[in-house]
């Protein structure tokens, strides 16, 4: 029997903490595509796919409704400088 506080259960408790969790890792990953896609719109090259990846991003708590399935998506790489 699950115990109730203030008309949430544990679970429900459980799940929301999950959700605070993947928004931090979210939010920090955020951050690092808004650096990628500085850096390859300063090389001039194409930023297409960086901006996908922070869509990406951004839609997660829209495209799970359990925290535990989310599956990030893949970070591209930088492109190589054509020195």
């Amino acid at each position: 029997m699950e115990m109730i506080t203030q008309g949430i259960t544990e679970s429900q408790l459980v799940a929301e903490t999950r959700w605070t969790e993947v928004r931090a890792i979210r939010d920090a990953k955020l951050k690092g595509a808004d650096t990628l896609i500085n850096i390859v719109t300063d090389m001039g090259a194409d930023d297409a796919v960086y901006r996908q990846y922070r869509q990406a991003l951004r839609d997660i708590p829209q495209t799970y409704s359990n925290p535990d399935e989310v599956i990030w998506p893949q970070k591209p790489s930088l492109p190589q400088s054509s020195s």
